[in-house]
This record gives structure tokens, C-alpha cells and sequence, in this order.
């Protein structure tokens, strides 16, 4: 760990030397861009739902395939702005994940739409007639 400076208190040196990636056990900007989306699972009566959480990016920066039952959704991306300036510190940088998804028995996989809002890639996977349940029926008794 650095030295302090005569004005620094020990708790502004240790925020400046988190913040310059120098002090080991707080997780860095750096290491938070190769972690796994967050992931929300939704089941209702006529779909199933899978949420990821990723800020800053465009639709057409995801990839989503379907291989019989498994749904993979994946991102690539080169983050390197214009080589032609001069940067003091640089955390723009390459990004990257893939996320798996074994689909449901049920799932109809002809019938899966994707939608990209306010940072939340949302795709919704209908269910086939045979998982929507049934309406409860009465019996009148003769």
C-alpha cells in the first residue's frame, strides 16, 4: 500500500488506492465485466421468462441460439475507443459472457421472442398447449 499524503485521512487512501486497482480484497471495476449476468427464471400459466441484466450494451451486440432444448445468450464485445488519444488509465475494455439455459420439455421452441429494455435482455419462450393447465371444471351431480 502507498504511503499517505499529508492531507489524505486513511480512509481517503484507501478509496484512492481502490480506485487506482491497488489495494487487494474490494473487487475492482475491472473484475465486476467478467461476471456472470444476474439472472431472473419466470414460470406463469402461458410462457416461461429469462431475464439477464446487462446495462450498456445494444441489441445487436447479443448473440441467442437454440440447439434443440438448450438456449445459449452470449455477448462479445471490443469496448477500445479511438487509439488516436492519449489515456491516463483506460477500464474500457473487452467484454464478454455466455449463459446456458436447458428449456423446459414443454417450452413450444417455435414460438420464442427476445426484447432488449433499459438494460434488461428479457426472452419469452411459450408453452405448449399440453403444460397450459386446464380450467377448473364443475360437475353438476344428477
Amino acid at each position: 500500500m502507498k504511503l499517505l499524503r499529508k492531507y489524505e485521512t486513511p480512509f481517503e487512501g484507501i478509496l484512492n488506492n481502490w480506485l487506482n486497482d491497488e489495494f487487494i480484497g474490494l473487487p475492482t471495476i475491472e473484475h465486476s465485466l467478467k461476471t456472470l449476468p444476474p439472472v431472473n427464471l419466470i414460470e406463469s400459466k402461458e410462457s416461461y421468462t429469462i431475464e439477464l441484466s446487462v446495462p450498456g450494451f445494444n441489441k445487436d451486440d447479443f448473440k441467442i441460439e437454440l440447439d434443440n432444448f438448450n438456449l445459449s445468450v452470449s455477448l462479445e464485445k471490443d469496448n477500445n475507443l479511438d487509439d488516436t488519444n492519449h489515456y491516463n488509465k483506460r477500464e474500457f475494455n473487452y467484454s464478454s459472457f455466455k449463459r446456458s439455459f436447458k428449456l423446459a420439455k414443454f417450452s413450444d421452441i417455435k414460438k420464442i421472442n427476445a426484447s432488449y429494455v433499459n438494460g434488461i435482455l428479457s426472452i419469452q419462450i411459450a408453452k405448449t398447449k399440453e403444460a397450459i393447465p386446464l380450467p377448473v371444471k364443475s360437475i353438476k351431480i344428477s
